[in-house]
């Protein structure tokens, strides 16, 4: 009797452990099939952060192809260009601003003739206060070497001032980028100044060519190349 009823408790434990087992062998199966169907899921991510970082990857070229497109283009179009500095807001009120800065450049300038200018206009900003600086003059010129006698002229003049007691300075009109890049030799160029026997200009767009006085020449689009340059070989020998 004894014998039967152990027989029984010993296969009713062997039914509950197969239904556990069972169990556990469903929980498990779901678990690999979520973490399969995961696995795919992180497969096609991966896959998608690939293409999309390769597109853009092309799109920061093409960006800069635009930019670079473009930065020319804006180049171009101020290639006949000049800015002005100095001259008092309101001294053209009441006159046609083109005749008035073609006649002050001759006069100041001591050129032959007034220039032949397409247009003329303040640059695009807040009228200054009392206190501030006037803002500068963007020219255009009809013809190119007009506009490079011009700034020959006004670069050979010393303190040009016009008849109303206006300083004067004349630049090219250069985009912010290249002028920002220009700006950035500036340092450098200070240095220049002290050495002797040393001739440097600056290129464009922003191009710093140093002739030492050896004869030789060195071009430089980096400024803390160039500074490191001047500091090793050119002013160590000034000094």
């Amino acid at each position: 009797m004894q014998s039967k009823e152990l027989r029984r408790e010993i296969s009713q434990l062997r039914d509950e452990l197969r239904s556990a087992v069972d169990r556990v062998s469903s929980r498990t199966k779901c678990l690999e099939d979520r973490v399969e169907s995961l696995d795919t899921a992180a497969n096609d991510h991966s896959d998608l952060i690939t293409t999309l970082e390769r597109d853009v990857q092309q799109l920061k070229k093409d960006m800069k192809i635009f930019s670079d497109r473009s930065e020319d283009l804006e180049a171009r179009s101020r290639r006949c260009n000049l800015r002005i500095t100095g001259i008092q807001e309101k001294r053209e009120a009441g006159k046609n601003p083109t005749d008035f800065v073609a006649k002050l450049l001759q006069e100041t300038l001591g050129l032959e003739k007034e220039p032949l200018l397409d247009i003329c206009h303040r640059t695009l900003r807040e009228r200054p206060q009392e206190d501030q600086p006037p803002r500068a003059f963007v020219v255009r010129f009809h013809y190119y070497r007009e506009k490079e006698a011009t700034l020959r002229k006004a670069a050979t003049a010393t303190d040009p001032t016009t008849s109303h007691g206006d300083r004067i300075r004349v630049f090219p009109d250069y985009t912010q980028a290249v002028a920002k890049q220009r700006a950035a030799f500036r340092d450098v160029k200070g240095m220049l100044r002290g050495c002797d026997g040393v001739k440097y200009g600056l290129w464009y767009p922003s191009v710093l060519r140093i002739t030492t006085a050896d004869g030789k020449r060195h071009s430089f689009t980096d400024p803390g190349e160039a500074k490191d340059f001047v500091l090793r070989n050119v002013a160590k020998q000034s000094g």
